[in-house]
């Protein structure tokens, strides 16, 4: 009796706190944040939004714990996501940074099947420019114009996804350079730099290749058979890291081996990309929830204790919740390290630039932004 109050008790707790459930299931939030810049400060509304939206499906003690002991991890995994929202106010705090309140619908749809949710996901990592560079073989047929697995992978991230996509020529450009395709296939991080270089944020590279199954068609009466293979990967372009990898089949048959190939090429390809896209987006809602990873290079660091000091300072930045060393040359004078930032690019800019060293006379100044590549230098005044 007792535990059945405390469930009452709970769940109305939080509809007077401005939750409740929609006629559809849908979870109503508010969610208040703050951040360097107004784009920052709604990325954390909708995060304050989410964790008051699963508070709202904990329904015993030792959920409420465990929720307190794995906030993080349980928002990176939640069900809740951001159907729409709308802004109930906005404007700069006393300490100046940017606040917004928004009253958000959380949807408990599979992200990929909820599309209101998955744009409102595009547009919070700033919609990605994304490349598709695929090496095809078409029954023993290998040329650069081959396009079927990257004509079909465009198609599905454009309609209904909306993907903001590099164009096409760039990667026939690609195709026709042996030097390149290879470098795709085997260095992530040429890749990584062949997709930069292009504009594109995310690359999605990989083979497509199909084979005539003799055995079978033998007994089609003239009609022939083809399976298909199709292998993706997604890579950042910032940080030369595989997002995730997909793989998947395919078969036709037709009258023409050509023509079955394309078929069975163009069906591996929609399979594999769907498979694909639940990992991508997976990482950005966890890149959401803890934060992106940017590359950041920064010139003028000669000595080993300014070095040092730099990567303290990345650490006490508001909002960083990891930092990496990569590397760092005395002789260049050059450091390199990865961050882990909850907010963008930009926001992360604006809080470093103009920054003064606790030690020392050393400020920082940004010099170049490309993405998640920053790059700063490190000046004595």
């Amino acid at each position: 009796m007792f535990k059945k109050i405390h469930v009452v008790f709970f769940l109305c707790f939080f509809c007077f706190s401005g939750f409740c459930f929609s006629q559809e299931d849908n979870i109503i939030a508010e969610g208040t944040g703050t951040g360097a810049n107004a784009d920052e400060a709604l990325l954390a509304a909708k995060r304050d939004a989410i964790e008051k939206g699963i508070g709202i499906i904990l329904l015993s003690q030792t959920e409420i714990e465990n929720f307190q002991v794995k906030r993080d991890q349980i928002i990176t995994k939640t069900i809740g996501s951001v159907k729409s929202y709308e802004k109930i106010s906005e404007g700069k705090a006393e300490d100046g940074l940017f606040q917004v309140k928004i009253k958000a619908v959380l949807s408990k749809s599979a992200m990929r099947q909820d599309l209101a949710a998955f744009h409102i996901l595009i547009e919070s990592m700033d919609k990605p420019r994304t490349m598709v560079v695929i090496d095809e073989n078409n029954v023993g047929t290998d040329e650069p114009s081959n396009q079927t697995a990257e004509s079909t992978i465009l198609q599905f991230l454009k309609d209904p996804y909306q993907f903001d996509c590099v164009d096409p020529k760039i990667a026939a450009s690609i195709r026709a350079s042996q030097k390149k395709m290879a470098e795709l296939a085997g260095d992530d991080a040429a890749a990584a730099t062949i997709g930069s270089q292009s504009g594109a944020e995310m690359l999605i590279c990989g083979s497509a290749v199909s084979r005539e199954a003799n055995n079978l068609s033998q007994s089609l009466g003239g009609m022939v058979s083809v399976q298909a293979d199709v292998t993706l990967k997604a890579i950042n372009c910032a940080t030369g890291a595989i997002v995730g990898s997909a793989q998947a089949h395919g078969a036709r048959v037709h009258i023409s081996a050509n023509t079955a190939g394309n078929q069975a090429i163009a069906q591996a390809s929609q399979k594999a990309m769907e498979k694909l896209l639940d990992v991508i987006i997976k990482d950005w809602q966890n890149q959401q929830n803890n934060g992106i990873t940017m590359n950041i290079t920064v010139t003028g660091v000669h000595s080993f204790r300014l070095k040092n000091d730099l990567i303290q300072t990345f650490q006490g930045i508001s909002n960083v919740s990891a930092v990496r060393e990569r590397s760092w040359d005395g002789q260049s004078k050059i450091l390199m390290v990865d961050v882990q930032y909850r907010g963008n690019a930009n926001g992360f800019c604006t809080r470093i630039d103009g920054y003064k060293l606790k030690t020392g006379s050393t400020t920082l100044s940004v010099s170049n932004v490309h993405g998640l590549k920053i790059s700063l230098m490190a000046q004595v005044m």
